[in-house]
């Protein structure tokens, strides 16, 4: 459990800290039996729910302070905070994006709990190396394709065929072709030419 968050709001353009909301849930005074007029935390609840309450008093605050309104939160995957800011300017006025880390870190505990579930792993199936590989493949399809759906969907889809490739079964079909791929049995190819 953490007494203490910060959430920040980051110029996409330059980088640079917008906005800061840091919460606490200590109070020293209070710890020490200091009585005297304080303004003690600035949080009361759940550690959980401080991301939340931060991004909310950030972008509830963002028209009144800077006469900006905020039109998209960069979140990871299960963040609750999203949902409490989507609608703050009117319905649907913030946009989420996803972090690829954490999607792709996603992919993998996915994949892990699937395949124990379903009992998949062992030799010839699923492994944690193999889910490795997969997992780091399609993170490189995901942002060597930020710009093109049609093209991430087709890099993830040749990522998977690459990484099933086996010496006596060649998947690469699917894989980039060039000098510059990230398939080595096609970079290997353009060498011979």
């Amino acid at each position: 459990m953490s007494l203490n968050g910060c959430v920040s709001v980051i110029s996409i353009d330059t980088g640079k800290i917008l906005d800061l909301e840091v919460m606490t849930q200590y109070c020293k005074m209070c710890e020490m039996n200091i009585k005297c007029d304080h303004e003690c935390s600035n949080y009361k609840g759940s550690s959980g729910n401080m991301e939340s309450v931060g991004a909310f008093r950030i972008f509830e605050r963002s028209v009144m302070k800077r006469e900006l309104q905020y039109t998209e939160y960069y979140g990871d995957g299960d963040s609750k905070a999203f949902l409490k800011v989507k609608d703050i300017y009117g319905e649907d006025t913030v946009t989420k994006l996803e972090c690829i880390g954490h999607v792709q870190k996603r992919v993998g505990s996915r994949l892990r709990k699937f395949f124990k579930k379903k009992g998949l792993g062992g030799k010839g199936k699923l492994t944690d190396k193999f889910i490795d590989k997969l997992q780091n493949y399609y993170g490189i399809a995901i942002r060597s394709n930020a710009g093109s759906i049609e093209k991430m969907q087709s890099a993830v889809i040749a990522a998977f065929f690459h990484c099933c490739s086996i010496n006596r079964n060649l998947m690469h079909g699917q894989c980039p072709h060039g000098k510059d791929s990230w398939c080595r049995y096609k970079r290997s190819l353009s060498d011979k030419r």
